[in-house]
């Protein structure tokens, strides 16, 4: 697609040029990215990994990862709102009024696949031996994996609905003339499983939370399989985890100071988060960055805030709860109350991380699988387990539809601004139950506006991109 494309090469020699800049000694000394073929860019481990960074500061870029994706996957559904006073963005999201050529999604889009050339290019790389290339490409692998995960959930409709309908384009290799047409939904799931393979089976290294490691990919594809419907796998994945890898959860008493904190664990330090991804007082999105868009503060434009729906979920005895303030909104006009998000609550000198796949969601991932291949009484085990560490008030006996519903509540408070709500509500084919701070009704399940539009720019340089039903 030659709109893709360009934007692609373009986007993805920025990002290369910058991390060049910041992961080498000296600019000057390097032969410039863009006058040499990708061939010759990439024939050392060295040159692999200063490749590899760049891929990582696009993936944690505002457009992406960043800022972008955990925002719309909680605007989109019920867990945040947008300030009645606010700098424009996100509009139309937080409305439903989502159109093909400004819709907020378009940036992930082009972003998203920028990301995907990146990770192309370390995949494709002539250079197969050493433990830290295979670490690398593995690495590669698995950004690939997510990044492609991120789009199909956002651009098609859940595999659990209908896995035969146009999910998004499957591009692995660099071409500018290609026109590639848009994949099933099926066909993208399996290109992310085959490449979280190539991925556990090629990393060896654990380097700290802030890089994929072998059972961070291991999470990730309990999470995909959760998604695509594959119970049983789902359940051996997790239950791997939680097993073998050594990681342990965040308990109660440390779950504040771990929100708080703006340092990812080293290779020493395996509590809760497999896979995140990190900024630095040199190394952040600014303005964009992730908590700029909850705090209340003077530098910041804490637009979007909690839903009193989500709030109330919580008991008084819930940890979690503190993780929300109700204040009042810090601009003139404000909502009075405001339930505000503390999750992420650095903004000077660094930023918190963005969490990607936690140690708590493997649990639950483990927890839902074992409820589908009946499995009741370990679920509910695997419930109560989180439970004691974050509501101990709180014990469910429940069965069948209702121990369901349970998890997935808990899915909801566990997971809150780290953007699963929509996915999950889409994937479970359940209505959207909007309060009255949107300006939209209830999302019905099967709304064509719970897929995304595919971008006006890409339909109109690519005749092969065929639009989603009833956008226009």
């Amino acid at each position: 697609m030659k709109n893709l494309n360009k934007n692609i090469l373009l986007i993805g020699s920025f990002v290369t040029m910058l991390s060049i800049v910041s992961c080498t000694k000296s600019f000057l000394d390097q032969k410039p990215y863009t006058s040499i073929s990708r061939e010759d860019a990439l024939k050392t481990a060295a040159d692999i990994k200063t490749a590899l960074n760049g891929t990582y500061a696009n993936l944690r870029n505002g457009e992406l990862r960043g800022a972008a994706v955990p925002l719309l996957g909680d605007l989109l559904a019920d867990n945040i709102y947008l300030s009645t006073v606010n700098i424009g963005l996100f509009n139309g999201e937080n409305a439903y009024s989502i159109t093909t050529d400004g819709a907020y999604s378009n940036r992930v889009w082009f972003f998203a696949y920028a990301n995907i050339l990146q990770a192309n290019n370390i995949i494709d790389a002539e250079l197969n031996q050493g433990a830290d290339v295979l670490q690398y490409k593995g690495e590669a692998y698995a950004i690939r994996a997510l990044v492609y995960f991120d789009l199909v959930r956002l651009f098609g409709k859940p595999y659990t609905t209908d896995p035969n309908s146009l999910g998004v384009p499957v591009v692995l290799h660099y071409d500018p003339a290609a026109l590639p047409k848009r994949n099933t939904v099926a066909e993208v799931y399996t290109q992310i499983l085959s490449d979280l393979d190539k991925a556990i089976n090629l990393m060896s290294q654990y380097n700290g939370s802030a890089r994929f490691s072998k059972y961070a990919a291991i999470a990730l594809k309990a999470k995909v399989s959760l998604y695509n419907g594959d119970y049983q796998n789902a359940y051996d994945l997790a239950k791997d985890v939680l097993s073998n890898s050594g990681f342990t959860p965040v308990n109660r008493a440390a779950l504040t100071g771990y929100w708080a904190s703006a340092t990812p664990h080293d290779g020493d330090n395996k509590v809760e988060t497999l896979f995140e991804l990190a900024s630095d007082v040199f190394n952040n999105n600014g303005s964009d960055e992730l908590s700029m868009h909850f705090v209340q503060a003077d530098n910041s434009e804490g637009e979007m805030l909690t839903t009193q729906s989500l709030y109330d979920a919580y008991t008084a005895t819930d940890v979690r709860k503190s993780l929300i303030l109700k204040g009042v909104r810090n601009r003139v006009g404000g909502e009075n109350p405001a339930y505000i998000v503390n999750k992420y609550p650095v903004l000077v000198g660094d930023f918190n991380e963005k969490k990607v796949i936690r140690f708590s969601e493997v649990q639950l991932i483990a927890a839902e699988a074992a409820y589908r291949i009946n499995k009741e009484p370990e679920a509910i085990i695997l419930l109560n387990a989180l439970m004691a560490q974050r509501d101990p008030s709180l014990t469910y006996h429940s069965s069948g539809l209702a121990l369901l519903a349970d998890i997935v509540q808990e899915r909801r408070k566990e997971l809150a601004f780290e953007g699963d709500r929509f996915f999950d509500l889409n994937r479970l084919n359940q209505d959207i139950m909007r309060t009255e701070e949107y300006p939209s009704g209830i999302i019905e399940a099967g709304d064509y506006r719970r897929v995304m539009p595919m971008p006006l720019g890409e339909i109109n340089v690519n005749p092969n991109i065929i639009q989603n039903p009833d956008y226009h």
